[in-house]
């Protein structure tokens, strides 16, 4: 994810806006710093309305150039702000602590100021002296900043949370430079956690803004991205589509954007080599071109893409120990810096060292990728836990905030309306009711945190039990003196469970797009099965993500033990209740079993008072009905 950080710095000035004069952002390096400190060390006696507006300038004109001035000066300004009722400019001077702390890699620093600037800003809302320009200004730049500082530290929900409030505020004022930043930022997220649809969508909006930029460096920065989701598909023709119009732009500026020129060489690479298309010699010149940069300070991300390429072409023309040169490149030499990418590159060296007959090191990177799936397994539902709680901490704080916005409504009817004390009676008691409502959500909330600790284990015997069986099996038939067929073969077997086991670990475009599309997806993705949804299907997040779950484990038993031809899946919701239904024609149950499967369904909606009933015989097909009462 630091790859990003030259992405990040033009983000940063993306949403440093003023929309008070309509532009998509301010350019604050044109400030005068030196004319500005000559008035501010003069002999004149300046005012406190003087006084700020110099710091602000002051503030504003170093942030891009000397950050320990632009935070002195920031300084200066919050504590004059706090004498006078200048909230906006306390706002400003927040924001830009805040960029000098995430600048500096003090995230949690600036976690802190920015939060404090959103507060601010919160408060503005009820100032009648501030328009709402400048407050949807404030709000854009915050979510934006906030929306960087998550992305670099790989806090994705947190992250696409905060570029996704600062949208509606691009939008409402034709942004174009700022929502191809921000499309862009979230398309990178979804693509570095495997969902290549979100990913697809975000680019492809990216490059819709950036075309109406006119900005050329925008109309090529998310198809660098989006190529690579079309090449994982295996779709040549929309990938060549997409490459050549950034290849043509990053050619052109090499000496300004190396990295990226890089970049999309490893992608022409990758290109050239797609399945019924491949052009070695193409391949080969492009590889050359790009080695060419892999020692030049390039990013390492960019640099093991570009290995990685080169691996490729070595082992397409059998030039093994070259091949093994290259690999050992494309991968982090220490595994705790590992990503997700070095485990492709792991199953890759693997490979490589079968063909070389040497079978320790082959199982040295078997183990390697296990041992990081299960990592990465772990530390990314760990983190989703703990976004999760920051996002409920959030909710129920702007909760509280408009429950205080309505005691101040109440008070004013109050006092405007002392005679009719009927209908402020009635109003008192409408209010209690909303109230009310959002703390039972907000308990609902925590239920579901509860529960997704629950799931931490049965998640971590999912992973075990279906890919741990199979890396065993290749390790033993490595061993076993298997031939290189026979190994590739089983090797390619793992990586296919490993990507589907990958997706469905931590369903992040259920979060984003409900259950039904999801349960659509997902029965697309399982040969003979179908998905019906009965009645308007209207459920709470954590209700969603349950059910899909229970759905996700209910057709993998019935794939696995009953042999089944075909799966039905149906979601029907009713006044009281909803069921979920799995049915099969599979060989049936003589008796209603307890397996390991059917308990982790029972786990699952135990705290959500649900029921599971079960309708089989031997021979007959099986029934499963999980019903949650609403």
């Amino acid at each position: 994810m630091k790859k990003l950080k030259a992405i990040f710095a033009l983000a940063l000035l993306l949403t440093a806006g003023c929309t008070q004069t309509v532009h998509a952002y301010s350019d604050h390096r044109h400030h005068k710093t030196d004319s500005l400190e000559a008035v501010l060390n003069g002999n004149r006696s300046l005012s406190d309305e003087e006084r700020i507006e110099i710091y602000k300038g002051l503030m504003w004109g170093y942030q891009p150039i000397d950050g320990r001035q632009a935070e002195h000066y920031a300084r200066l300004a919050l504590a004059l702000s706090y004498d006078h009722p200048w909230l906006n400019t306390r706002a400003d001077a927040l924001r830009v602590l805040g960029l000098m702390a995430y600048g500096s890699e003090r995230y949690a620093e600036a976690e802190h100021y920015f939060m404090e600037a959103l507060d601010v800003t919160d408060s503005m809302r009820n100032r009648r002296e501030y328009d709402d320009a400048t407050i949807d200004d404030n709000y854009s730049a915050i979510y934006g900043s906030l929306g960087n500082l998550y992305n670099i530290q790989d806090k994705t929900l947190l992250a696409i949370e905060y570029y996704q409030k600062a949208e509606p505020v691009f939008q409402k004022y034709g942004w174009q430079e700022s929502l191809t930043i921000l499309h862009h930022n979230i398309a990178e997220l979804y693509n570095s956690m495997g969902n290549d649809e979100e990913a697809e969508r975000h680019y492809l909006l990216a490059v819709e803004s950036g075309e109406a930029s006119g900005d050329s460096l925008l109309m090529s920065l998310p198809r660098k991205g989006l190529v690579k989701v079309y090449i994982s598909q295996g779709n040549y023709q929309r990938a060549e589509e997409t490459i050549m119009p950034a290849y043509r732009y990053y050619r052109a500026h090499i000496d300004e954007e190396p990295s990226d020129y890089a970049e999309v060489l490893a992608s022409m690479i990758k290109l050239n080599l797609m399945s019924g298309h491949e052009d070695l010699p193409t391949a080969k010149a492009f590889a050359k071109e790009a080695l060419t940069y892999a020692d030049k300070g390039l990013m390492a991300e960019i640099v093991h893409d570009v290995y990685s390429a080169a691996t490729m072409i070595a082992m397409r023309e059998g030039r093994w120990q070259e091949a093994l040169d290259y690999g050992l490149k494309s991968i982090h030499e220490n595994d705790d810096e590992a990503t997700f990418c070095d485990i492709g590159c792991y199953e890759m060296l693997a490979n490589i060292y079968m063909q070389l007959g040497r079978k320790e090191e082959a199982s040295l990177y078997i183990s390697k990728v296990r041992t990081m799936t299960e990592r990465f397994a772990t530390d990314h539902y760990q983190s989703g836990l703990s976004q999760m709680e920051v996002l409920y901490e959030t909710e129920k704080k702007e909760a509280e905030i408009a429950t205080l916005a309505g005691e101040r409504r109440l008070h004013l009817w109050l006092l405007a309306l002392t005679v009719a004390l009927l209908v402020a009676m009635v109003i008192g008691y409408c209010l209690l009711i909303v109230v009310h409502r959002r703390q039972k959500a907000l308990l609902a909330a925590r239920v579901a945190l509860e529960t997704e600790a629950k799931e931490r284990s049965i998640l971590a015997r999912d992973l075990h039990d279906s890919l741990g069986g199979m890396l065993s099996l290749l390790r033993m038939k490595i061993e076993g003196g298997a031939t290189a067929d026979e190994t590739l073969h089983l090797l390619n077997t793992t990586h296919t469970e490993l990507r589907r086991v990958s997706h469905h670990l931590m369903p992040e475009e259920l979060l984003r797009g409900g259950l039904v599309p999801a349960l659509s997806d997902f029965a697309i993705s399982v040969p003979g099965a179908r998905f019906q949804a009965v009645g308007d299907i209207s459920l709470s997040k954590e209700q969603e993500l349950v059910l899909y779950r229970c759905a996700y484990e209910l057709v993998n038993n019935a794939l696995k033990h009953a042999q089944a031809a075909h799966i039905d899946i149906q979601l029907m919701q009713q006044p009281q209740e909803v069921t979920l239904t799995v049915s099969d024609d599979g060989q049936g149950m003589a008796e209603a079993k307890s397996g390991m499967g059917l308990q982790n369904v029972r786990d699952r909606i135990e705290p959500y008072r649900g029921t599971l009933n079960i309708i089989s015989s031997k021979g007959q097909g099986t029934e499963i009905n999980v019903t949650l009462p609403l």
